[in-house]
């Protein structure tokens, strides 16, 4: 070999060896995935949420990214229940409307029947007393064409005031007793009184008005007059 060749290739090898050099390295099981997420530019986090599905889906419906978000059911509840309000307040709407028209008409119903009774117990009360209006004409035309007989006449008006009374008898109404009775302030009215030793005080000697009552219910107290100890 010749020197200018055996110099070239000392100092093409030494220029060589001083320069730095690739060693490859290859890992049987690793480099493809290595491979994979340089090539994919993907970031840790990205791989991460591959290698667990479950973590990276949790992490997703947090945000809000896929799927529901965490608040969309309960919103869903609360719309169900206001749903089922709204429908139970029209049912209960409905029925208060069915119930006032009820009780309107069982008004008007009452008031039509309280009516009705009224009327019949109004007739058969002027019923009652017709035969008296009669009597009380049958009489006047009578003086108008009797002689004028005092007993007759009256005879005839006792007759007539009888049966007044038993038509009012009839309706429950009786008079209160007053004279030779003990004055009683819930059924008598003092007018006066007069000082006297011949009736013991506190005696009713006279009745300038008869009081009635119907029942237990005291329509009007007698007017009466009241014995008082004559020392008073």
């Amino acid at each position: 070999m010749p020197l200018e060749l055996e110099e070239e290739l000392k100092h093409e090898m030494g220029r060589k060896q001083g320069e730095p050099r690739e060693i490859p390295i290859r890992f049987e099981d690793a480099d493809e995935s290595v491979s994979g997420e340089v090539d994919s530019g993907t970031e840790p986090e990205a791989a991460a949420n591959d290698a667990d599905p479950e973590a990276g889906a949790a992490e997703q419906s947090a945000d809000g990214q896929e799927g529901q978000p965490a608040e969309v059911y309960p919103l869903v509840q609360l719309q169900a229940q206001v749903d089922s309000l709204i429908q139970e307040k029209s049912g209960l709407y409905d029925q208060l409307l069915r119930r006032a028209a009820e009780f309107e008409n069982y008004r008007k119903r009452i008031e039509r029947e309280r009516s009705e009774t009224y009327q019949r117990a109004r007739a058969e009360i002027i019923l009652e007393f017709l035969p008296v209006i009669d009597n009380f004409e049958r009489a006047l035309t009578s003086l108008e064409t009797s002689t004028g007989d005092a007993d007759a006449l009256r005879h005839g008006v006792e007759l007539i005031h009888k049966q007044f009374k038993d038509a009012l008898a009839k309706f429950g109404l009786e008079a209160v007793d007053s004279v030779g009775q003990i004055f009683d302030p819930n059924v008598h009215e003092a007018i006066t009184i007069e000082p006297t030793d011949r009736h013991k005080e506190n005696t009713i000697i006279e009745e300038f008005q008869r009081g009635y009552r119907m029942g237990d219910k005291l329509l009007r107290p007698a007017k009466v007059k009241v014995a008082a100890s004559p020392n008073e």
